[in-house]
């Protein structure tokens, strides 16, 4: 099935921050300038990606110098594994370089891994890398280069050839070596950039994981080097030694250059200043009022609660009783969360920050909930509806501008903050942390409004919030447009005050500034280190405001200082280490290995590995493709905790073995218990073999060599016959002769024999285009003659040659390739001008040739010179000869060599005499002038035997086992349209492709009968992918065979025997093909292959061109798939109509039943059964009818007519409508109430209502696509018995959902596979209408160009510069009633705008429709000529 617009996204479970952590690029760097700045793209995104080798500020101006506390910790590096622990700002990332360059001179053979935990850190990174180790490749690899896709080891191969230094996040290395695409082996160093966060489950440990794997297997492991601030993550002593054993390393500061690192370490001051009487500002009423609210919630009618009780499955019902029990509800967690930091504000900065922010917040969500904007668009309706209500009962009023507000509208803690910065020098730049996102919102505004500040202080604010589109917005996010435009407008210093959240504690290269306000507690003390570590300018200070007790931050110095002492202890380790090796207390589960490969899945990765496999499954909406889990609670363990064990549903789609898998272990929380079950249950999909040995869902790795996005590529020079045709006439002692005859209709021109050493085809009559007014044919003999090589006669070739082409070049009296031979004798240079010009002897039978020898046709005898008003052209050396002696009128002969394509029409002159020459400078052959015609046509027989000779070695040898026997459907095939032949193969490509997509289909089916229709799908496409078709066309040798360049006769000369046998062995040539071109041609060889011999034979040429395919045809693959479905002889009773309205009885009542099944159907049932499989099927089935029915019209239907004819009749619009028409009748009995009698009536049931779901979703939309029907459709209709133009924009309009087409699709596959009948399907096609119409398409010449084709069209053929066509759709708000508009541009003109639309589709669709009609006003009909 076809649509005009479609698409499909299938990503990887990868995840990548883009803004949370990043670090300094500028520790201990030198720099030339004192403001050096990476260049920013002015766009909404944070990290905009250019070419990589784009040149950067940094590698032009970074001078880098290392201090001598930098190259004691690379020394210490090289010895053993190494955290360096050093401040922020002291060099850190100098030492990795310093490591870098040293290892690049030591391993030559390995790759340096450079890993940082966000992207943002990757590209400042990158950057200070890249500048200091010279011309050795460096690549940074992120999600912007769609990493996820990257699915076998030949991409990461080809794209790590020749890389010395690779830098990325922790996330995609991990996946890398996960799947075996990166083995730990090849790696030679890796650097843990920002390394205290490798702890617990941090794809940093799991890295770690694989490593000591590799190091207790004896096997080569890379060097680690960990680079760190702050080796300690919470408050405990002990997170030293937790990092120092998952990277394998010890932690190590300077020592012995102490004193020199003490001094670039500028640590700030540290102040605490005590807030008192937080929070005693009095309470406002809308805090109340939003109390009240959300405790007035019912939860009953929660959207949530409605849907889970709506649609009653295992897993709802366990949702539900959850969701009653905690009352826990999306919509109710939001207003929780709302009243919570409303409460906070009130606390934190007083009654003016918590009525702005209830009132803002409140107005944004009701606003954005009116007018559908897009920053609450994930939201459900029901939610925002149900949410909107709630928060339209709190009472909210605009609060007054900031400077009215008076002390008791703000909290001592903001006094004291503006206090602080009041009291700071006028150099000051400033970061505020706050640890609430809505904290630092409003913070941020009320400075930005205070007067005493403004003066001095520019505020900007940082949050950082992730930037997923698809993310759920909270409520009381307040919409923010600037964020990191606010970052770096204070890196240039445009701001000089910035509110952040913890983002801009690590990671994000915030400059250094001279004071920090923590104006919430530090959560731990890395969080605390980070945040001193911004204060790196001299005579920095940070500041704490206390809530509590300072003594909190003396034990953090204290727990600071013990730490410092810890790591600078070089004794430590190797005392402490062996004791705690070999403890693990965790319970241990394999992971699973894949020896094959190396690829590994353990526990921790198993959930998101199995979202991911299960969202690769189909491509089908409607349905929740990700699994769920049921726990279940196991009670009696001695000591009175009750286990956890759990069950995860997967897909329907799967087979039904695999469907539900428990946990294998007992656990304490449901956590583990899901991740034990998620575990199980991807080693059962492994070995069902749904899954890959790099334990990736299935892709086909047969393209593994091959670039699938080249446009060209260079391949063999065409093969010709002539070489080897050579040195047969000196090897073979038998000619093959033919007839060669040259005719003006019946009219025999000149008749020759023509011989070869070698098997002599027979050629088709073809046209020779003489002139404007005359065309002649060429025809063989039906009968070819074998003769020894004694008996035959003198070659005449080179003399006949030379009576058509002498004057233009020099002609050999040579033996030629093609012997010629006439009846009569036809001497090398006889001929040609040997009588002189005399009017007796002037025949028009005979050539007439000028000084210089060029053939002129006699047309009259002139006593004199003729005026110039009467002849067309004198020639150059004639033009002053006297005019008193006599002249001849004559043609001038053709130029042109190539005489196979028409003449280009031209304007005929008025004049009497085309040519005119004085009878002094003329000269006549002694042969008549047929002899002369013949040898002019000599260079386009040569051409068409060559192609043929072509096409017949093509047939012998590659096509050997297709057995053609028609050689000019092989000619065809291999005539691109570029060749100007008097065929080519894009009708066969057409043809072909159809074949190839129902070949491909059935044999993935046959061969694949437990994959869902998503892996089905992908398979098929790789199958008939042109990456995959030009690759088997290059590995069969059809690159030697394409015709792709136009005979012109330009540079034709004779083929002279000799120079085919005295040349030397040249090297083998090559062209550039297409690989478009390439991939046609196997297409139209298939196609041309099902015209001689049927499906059967397409198949035998899909074996031999594809042969890693496993290939069944009709009669193969039927028999097979009818036997994977039990068989069921009866249907359920309100199924029995749908047989006498389908006009066909199965055998086996199993396939309709699965025909009509949505899949949502089996989301609460053991079930496997579904319709995607035989939609699948029916899909390529139904393209193949409807490809046949139109195929034999004539006229011959070009290329772009058929595709516009298949997307016409096969689009899921019309199979839509069309399935809404197709009606069962079912009886209707009422009861009289009058005298109880029975009245029976009919009703028509559409083909739609049959289908078997269990979606919500499935049946409002039913709902809606029927009223709209019901006003739509007699429009419909009308246009399809009787209208001109197709109904695009009417069809549109019904905005049918696609399972509506998928639903007869999955019908005619399963006629397909209980009958084993093309021509019954072909009848449940014309039943249904979508014959009957494409034949009045046919007939009546229906234009079906969709609208913005036409448009398109219409605007290209325009007279005007820029005539681009451009679509600019937008929602309105009119009178409270949403409307989608469309407004359509040609050019910069705005053309038309329409409204009413239901979806951006269709609006276009009838705006393009509008206007096309008006243009084609303006334009006098100018497209006219286009139709048809």
């Amino acid at each position: 099935m076809h649509s005009p617009m479609e698409g499909v996204v299938t990503p990887m479970p990868y995840v990548e921050s883009s803004s949370s952590e990043a670090s300094e690029s500028d520790d201990g760097v030198h720099t030339a300038s004192t403001n050096v700045e990476a260049p920013v793209q002015e766009t909404s995104t944070i990290s905009p990606t250019g070419p990589i080798d784009a040149i950067d500020p940094i590698e032009e101006q970074t001078i880098i110098h290392a201090r001598a506390y930098q190259v004691e910790m690379f020394e210490k590096s090289l010895k053993q594994n190494i955290i360096v622990a050093m401040d922020t700002g002291s060099g850190k990332t100098q030492v990795a370089v310093l490591r870098i360059q040293a290892e690049l001179e030591k391993c030559t053979d390995k790759i340096i891994w450079f890993l940082a935990p966000t992207v943002a850190l990757c590209e400042q990174q990158f950057r200070v890398i890249k500048s200091q180790i010279g011309a050795a490749p460096i690549k940074l690899l992120s999600g912007a280069d769609n990493v996820h896709t990257w699915s076998d080891t030949r991409i990461w191969d080809d794209y790590l050839k020749d890389v010395r230094v690779m830098v990325s996040t922790y996330q995609v290395l991990l996946d890398a070596v996960t799947h075996a695409f990166v083995q730990i082996s090849r790696l030679c160093l890796i650097v843990f950039d920002e390394a205290h966060n490798c702890t617990g489950n941090h794809p940093g440990s799991k890295i770690m994981e694989r490593y000591r794997v590799q190091k207790n297997n004896g096997m080569p492991c890379p060097a680690i080097l960990g680079l760190t601030a702050s080796p300690i993550m919470k408050s405990d002593i002990n997170g030293i030694e937790k990092i120092e054993q998952t990277l394998d390393a010890v932690c190590k500061a300077p020592t012995v250059h102490r004193e020199e690192f003490l001094s670039i370490v500028k640590r700030p001051t540290l102040s605490p200043v005590w807030i008192p009487n937080l929070g005693d500002r009095p309470p406002v009423s809308s805090i109340a009022s939003l109390g009240k609210a959300f405790r007035n919630l019912n939860i009953s009618q929660d959207p949530y609660i409605l849907r889970l009780q709506g649609e009653r499955t295992e897993r709802n019902l366990y949702k539900l009783r959850k969701a009653l029990e905690k009352r826990d509800t999306p919509v109710i967690k939001q207003m929780q969360s709302f009243y919570r930091k409303s409460v906070e504000l009130h606390r934190q900065l007083g009654p003016w920050a918590s009525e702005y922010f209830i009132y803002r917040a409140v107005t944004e969500f009701l606003s954005s909930a009116e007018l559908d904007r897009t920053w609450f668009e994930t939201w459900g309706t029901a939610e925002k509806q149900y949410l909107s209500n709630a928060l339209q009962q709190v009472e909210i009023k605009h609060p007054r501008p900031f400077k009215g507000t008076t002390t008791l509208d703000v909290s001592d803690k903001f006094i004291t903050l503006v206090q602080e910065l009041q009291s700071t020098p006028d150099n000051t730049r400033c970061i505020i942390f706050a640890l609430e996102t809505a904290t630092v919102a409003v913070l941020a505004q009320m400075l930005s409004a205070e007067t005493s500040l403004s003066s001095r202080f520019r505020v900007g604010s940082m949050i950082g919030t992730s930037n997923f589109a698809a993310r759920k917005r909270d409520l009381g996010e307040l919409n923010r447009a600037k964020d990191y435009g606010d970052l770096e407008d204070f890196r240039t210093g445009k701001l000089n005050l910035l509110v952040a959240t913890s983002i801009a504690e690590e990671g994000i290269d915030v400059p250094a500034c001279n004071l920090v306000i923590c104006f919430n507690t530090p959560p731990n003390v890395k969080s605390f280190i980070q945040r001193r570590g911004r204060a790196r300018m001299e005579n920095s200070k940070i500041i704490l405001l206390v809530e509590e007790s300072s003594e909190q931050y003396d034990t953090w110095l204290a727990l600071e200082k013990m730490m410092k002492e810890c790591y600078e202890d070089d004794t430590r380790v190797a005392q402490e280490m062996a004791e705690l090796e070999g403890l693990d207390v965790n319970p241990h589960i394999a992971p699973l290995r894949i020896s094959s490969t190396g690829a590994q899945l353990d526990f921790d990765q198993a959930k998101s590995h199995l979202e991911h496999f299960c969202r690769k499954l189909t491509s089908k909406q409607y349905i929740d493709h990700s699994p769920y889990y049921i726990p279940e609670q196991i009670d009696g363990f001695p000591d009175g905790i009750p286990r956890i064990k759990a069950v995860v549903h997967l897909p329907p789609s799967l087979p039904q073995e695999i469907r539900q898998v428990k946990s294998r272990m007992h656990w304490y929380s449901e956590k583990n218990a899901f991740k034990d079950a998620a575990f199980q249950a991807f080693k059962a999909i492994y070995e069902a073999g749904l899954v890959n040995d790099n334990l990736m869902p299935l892709t086909d790795d047969t393209l593994e060599d091959f670039d699938a996005h080249r446009s060209t590529m260079e391949v063999n020079t065409l093969w010709k016959p002539w070489s080897r045709i050579a040195r047969l006439w000196g090897e073979s002692n038998e000619r093959v002769q033919r007839e060669l005859c040259l005719k003006d209709g019946d009219r025999m021109i000149a008749r020759f024999e023509a011989s070869l050493p070698c098997h002599f085809p027979k050629l088709p009559p073809f046209p020779i285009y003489w002139d404007l007014d005359n065309m002649w044919t060429v025809e063989t003999s039906e009968r070819s003659n074998c003769i020894m090589a004694g008996a035959l006669k003198e070659d005449q070739s080179a003399a006949l040659i030379d009576l058509a082409y002498g004057h233009r070049w020099e002609v050999q009296d040579l033996p030629h390739i093609l012997h010629l031979q006439s009846t009569e004798d036809i001497a090398f240079r006889q001929h040609v001008g040997k009588r002189a010009a005399e009017k007796d002897a002037l025949d028009p039978e005979f050539v007439v040739r000028n000084a210089r020898g060029k053939p002129h046709l006699f047309t009259e005898w002139l006593p004199s010179k003729p005026s110039p008003e009467l002849v067309q052209t004198f020639e150059k050396d004639v033009i002053n000869e006297p005019e008193g002696i006599p002249w001849l009128a004559v043609r001038a002969w053709p130029k042109r060599q190539n005489l196979l394509h028409p003449v280009i029409d031209s304007l005929k002159s008025s004049k009497r005499y085309h040519r005119a020459l004085p009878l002094s400078h003329c000269t006549l052959d002694t042969i008549d002038r047929s002899k002369a015609y013949f040898s002019s046509v000599i260079p386009s027989i040569i051409h068409m035997l060559e192609i043929f000779l072509t096409a017949e070695e093509l047939r012998r040898t590659v096509l050997a086992e297709v057995n053609f026997q028609d050689v000019s459907l092989v000619l065809t095939a291999i005539s691109s349209r570029a060749a100007l032949e008097a065929t080519d193969y894009e009708r066969f490509e057409f043809l072909g492709d159809s074949v190839l997509k129902v070949l491909a289909t059935m044999s993935v089916m046959v061969k694949h009968p437990n994959y869902p229709e998503g892996y089905l799908t992908e398979r098929k496409n790789r199958i008939v992918a042109n990456s995959r078709l030009c690759r088997a066309s290059v590995d069969k040798g059809l690159d030697r065979f394409i015709l792709t360049k136009s005979f012109t006769g330009a540079k034709w000369r004779p083929l002279y025997i000799n120079n085919f046998l005295s040349g030397e062995e040249t090297p083998s040539e090559t062209r550039e093909l297409s690989t478009k071109t390439l991939a046609d041609v196997v297409e139209s060889l298939i196609g041309a292959a099902f015209i001689e011999g049927g499906i059967s034979k397409a198949a035998t040429c899909l074996r031999l061109l594809l042969p890693d395919v496993e290939w069944h045809d009709f009669s193969a693959a039927r028999p097979i798939l009818y036997s994977r479905r039990e068989v069921v002889t009866q249907l359920r009773p309100d199924h029995e109509p749908l047989e006498q309205l389908i006009g066909y009885t199965f055998q086996n009542k199993a396939f309709l039943t699965e025909s009509l099944t949505h899949i949502s159907w089996g989301v609460s049932s053991s079930t496997d059964v579904c319709m995607e499989r035989l939609e699948f099927l029916g899909d390529s089935i139904l393209d193949s009818i409807v490809v046949s029915a139109f195929w034999p019209h004539q006229p011959e239907l070009t290329n772009s007519q058929m595709h516009l004819l298949r997307t016409a009749t096969v689009n899921a619009d019309l199979l839509g409508f069309l399935i809404m028409e197709w009606c069962t009748t079912q009886e209707f009995t009422e009861i009289s109430p009058f005298d109880l009698s029975t009245t029976v009536s009919y009703k028509k049931v559409p083909y739609w209502k049959y289908m078997i779901h269990k979606s919500s979703h499935v049946a409002s939309l039913q709902r809606d696509v029927e009223e709209r029907h019901a006003v739509e459709r007699e429009a419909i209709l009308d246009a399809i018995a009787q209208g001109t133009r197709y109904p695009w924009v009417e069809l549109a309009h019904l905005d049918i959902p696609k399972f509506f087409s998928d639903m007869f699709e999955s019908l005619i596959g399963a006629v397909w596979v209980d009958s084993g009948s093309m021509e019954t399907c072909r009848e449940i096609v014309e039943r249904i209408g979508i014959l009957p119409y494409l034949r009045r398409m046919l007939s009546d010449g229906i234009d079906v160009r969709h609208p913005k084709n036409q448009l398109g069209e219409l605007a290209g053929r325009m007279n005007k510069m820029d005539m681009r066509v451009k679509y600019e759709t937008e929602v309105r708000v009119e009178a409270g009633v949403k409307e989608l508009f469309c407004r359509v541009l040609v050019g910069d003109e705005i053309i038309t705008e329409v409204g009413e639309g239901v979806n951006p589709v269709e609006v276009m669709t009838k705006a393009a429709d509008a206007a096309y009609a008006l243009l084609l006003t303006r334009t006098n009909g100018l497209d006219n000529e286009m139709i048809g």
